[in-house]
């Protein structure tokens, strides 16, 4: 199982680096016209400012100036419809209601999940929703729709939820159950879950009554500590906490390590990154190793994938992928986002940036 799952995390790794060479975001010239950014090249794709936008690593959904949904993948953008009640977009799907009715968009291919469903969760490659006219939690995966429970006798469906490819519901005989890879795997009872934690491949959480911390990881469920950890955030693929003698650990490809002796200030899981800071050192840990980045906590800084943007003590934009760190512009930034792990910012008047490869591209 742990050969497997280190084969299957190599894969996951070598994935995610192939979609993030499709880097998606957007700026806007200086006449108001909406210029897309695709893995290096810009084009034009709407003459007025958007109304609104969420953006994946491969994928961007927005409503246009007159409020007309739509798609921008693979280089083409697919008009969907003349309005939209609501939409998410992960790194792989768009999913969005059209009055009552719940679709997805999934590698330029819309679908309808369900005709009437008061609540969905999207994570990354899966989707879970309770349908309300056949009183059913369903799940989308891999192209499929899996039936989980149902709710016949009550009518109402309990808590659900889903974090990348985790889905993790309280079932209606009882059980706390994760579904992940086309399976589902009971966890504990309900009423003994005190707290849990999911994301990329992994299910953290704490069973009373004796509060034995507990992970499911890659479909194994495995004892990390004896005692309730303080705190515990997940990752992709690990789970970062304090533990009962405030050592900062992390699990990962089934190894445990201390990461700091020294209680965090504060610590913070985002995909491939745990940021932390310890006795005012501004740290960050990827893949095994700990850098030292600043001397100094940031005031504002943002996390996805393996990127990490902040701006300096004068302003500046700085820039970590887990490899190397960079100043990314000396122009004083007055805000920044990430788009998939691309940094876009702003500066001086209506001046916007996009950083892709070490070098910059401008909306002039």
């Amino acid at each position: 199982m742990k050969l497997f799952a280190s084969l299957i995390l190599i894969l996951n790794i070598i994935t995610i680096n192939q979609m993030l060479s499709q880097n998606i975001s957007f700026l806007n010239n200086y006449l108001g016209n909406v210029m897309i950014f695709d893995n290096g090249k810009i084009k034009q794709i709407e003459h007025l400012p958007l109304r609104s936008h969420k953006i994946g690593n491969i994928i961007m959904a927005y409503e246009d100036n007159a409020g007309n949904f739509k798609i921008y993948y693979n280089e083409f953008v697919n008009s969907i419809s003349n309005f939209v009640s609501e939409y998410f977009a992960s790194d792989t799907y768009v999913v969005f209601r059209l009055n009552t009715q719940v679709k997805v968009f999934d590698h330029g291919t819309v679908k309808t999940l369900s005709v009437y469903s008061p609540k969905f969760s999207l994570g990354n490659d899966l989707i879970l929703w309770f349908d309300d006219i056949e009183k059913r939690l369903k799940a989308y995966y891999d192209n499929k729709i899996y039936e989980l429970d149902d709710a016949l006798a009550s009518g109402t469906y309990k808590e659900f939820t889903v974090v990348e490819n985790i889905g993790a519901f309280h079932d209606n005989q009882g059980y706390f159950n994760v579904f992940f890879e086309g399976n589902i795997e009971k966890i504990c009872f309900s009423d003994r879950l005190k707290s849990f934690s999911a994301n990329r491949n992994i299910l953290a959480y704490i069973e009373e009554p004796v509060n034995v911390f507990r992970v499911f990881y890659f479909g194994e469920i495995i004892d990390l500590e004896n005692f309730e950890p303080q705190s515990f955030k997940t990752g992709h693929d690990f789970v970062v906490y304090i533990d009962a003698s405030n050592y900062l650990k992390i699990f990962y490809d089934f190894k445990t390590e201390i990461i700091s002796f020294d209680k965090p200030i504060f610590y913070e899981a985002v995909d491939d990154l745990v940021v932390f800071a310890v006795q005012n050192y501004f740290k960050v840990y990827h893949k095994g190793n700990v850098y030292t980045l600043e001397n100094y906590i940031p005031e504002e800084y943002k996390c996805n994938n393996n990127v990490l943007v902040y701006k300096d003590q004068m302003g500046y934009l700085k820039f970590f992928d887990g490899n190397k760190t960079e100043t990314i512009t000396y122009e004083k930034v007055t805000d920044f986002d990430l788009h998939g792990s691309l940094p876009k910012f702003r500066y001086g008047v209506n001046s916007e940036s996009i950083y892709f490869n070490s070098k910059l591209y401008n909306n002039d």
